[in-house]
C-alpha cells in the first residue's frame, strides 16, 4: 500500500467496501456466466426461470457497479480539491 493509498483511506474509508464491493459483484457474474454459458442466447422468454433471474443479476450488478464507479470517482474528485486547497496560505 503506498501513501496515496493509505491517505485515501484515511480520507474515505468507506472506499475499501466499495472496492470488495465491486470485486465481489464480479466474481458474481463470472460465476454465473460459468454456470449459465447461455445467459447471452436467444430471446430471454426461451431462457428457463433459473436463467432469466441470472441475466436480471447481471443487469443489476452492472448499474450497481456503474453507480460505484460514479462514487469512487466523486470521492476522488472531493479528494484532490482537497489536496489543492491544502496549498493555500490561509
Amino acid at each position: 500500500m503506498t501513501v496515496d493509498d493509505l491517505q485515501r483511506l484515511l480520507m474515505a474509508p468507506e472506499i475499501v467496501v466499495v472496492e470488495l464491493t465491486n470485486a465481489t459483484l464480479g466474481a458474481l457474474e463470472r460465476a454465473l456466466r460459468v454456470e449459465h454459458p447461455l445467459l447471452d442466447a436467444g430471446p430471454p422468454t426461451d431462457h428457463p426461470p433459473v436463467r432469466r433471474r441470472a441475466r436480471a443479476i447481471l443487469r443489476s450488478a452492472r448499474r450497481l457497479r456503474a453507480a460505484l464507479r460514479d462514487y469512487q470517482d466523486a470521492v476522488d474528485d472531493a479528494l484532490r480539491k482537497h489536496d489543492d486547497n491544502d496549498d493555500l496560505p490561509f
